[in-house]
């Protein structure tokens, strides 16, 4: 879907948080290569201490390593059996304990699954309002979450971007899965390589 589309949003959900943006079926960089490191985007002033010396970034709440955390608390402190036996067994959690969890109808990974993808949609509303992509996708390690994760994203954002801006706004998941980095390495080998001088 993306190859038919010139202006997108890849977001990428692992053990941090990172956003591909792509203009005119080039992939924009910013000045100083930074551009869409959107996981150090403030959702909650008093939220959580980042890794990046500040509280409440989106990454402090729902990266990986966030929601394993959340998922281990949420063993620890009863509120999921399904996790806590998985925490027992396996001695630490991952998003894929959480995505097993909630597909076996656990209601605590459930809620951190939907926290988490409001607090990701809220971030890619702005986005979508700010840039007017024409694909929004969701990749990485967290998308395993599935479609519970994709609904709370599409609620947030047609709910908060500007319904111009979300008319005919596709938000997907990657379908690569864990190749997804290597194939867009390659392919910005390849263009480069093989682009007119």
């Amino acid at each position: 879907m993306a190859r038919s589309v010139g202006d997108f949003l890849c977001v990428k959900i692992g053990t941090g948080i990172g956003c591909g943006i792509v203009v005119g079926g080039e992939v924009y960089r910013g000045t100083t290569g930074s551009a869409g490191d959107i996981g150090h985007i403030q959702v909650d002033p008093d939220g959580r201490p980042c890794a990046c010396g500040n509280k409440g970034c989106l990454e402090a709440h729902f990266s990986g390593a966030a929601l394993a955390r959340d998922a281990e608390d949420a063993a620890r402190e009863g509120r999921s059996p399904e996790l806590a036996a998985r925490l027992e067994t396996a001695g630490r959690l991952t998003a894929a304990d959480v995505a097993a969890a909630a597909a076996a109808g656990d209601a605590a990974a459930l809620d951190l699954i939907r926290e988490g993808g409001n607090r990701l949609g809220q971030v890619i509303a702005s986005l979508v309002s700010f840039f007017n992509p024409g694909l929004v996708v969701i990749g990485g390690g967290v998308t395993g979450l599935g479609h519970n994760l994709l609904a709370s994203v599409r609620t947030q954002v047609y709910k908060q971007s500007l319904p111009l801006a979300t008319g005919n706004l596709p938000i997907v998941l990657g379908e690569l899965g864990p190749t997804a980095g290597v194939i867009g390495a390659a392919r910005l080998i390849s263009d480069h390589l093989f682009s007119p001088a």
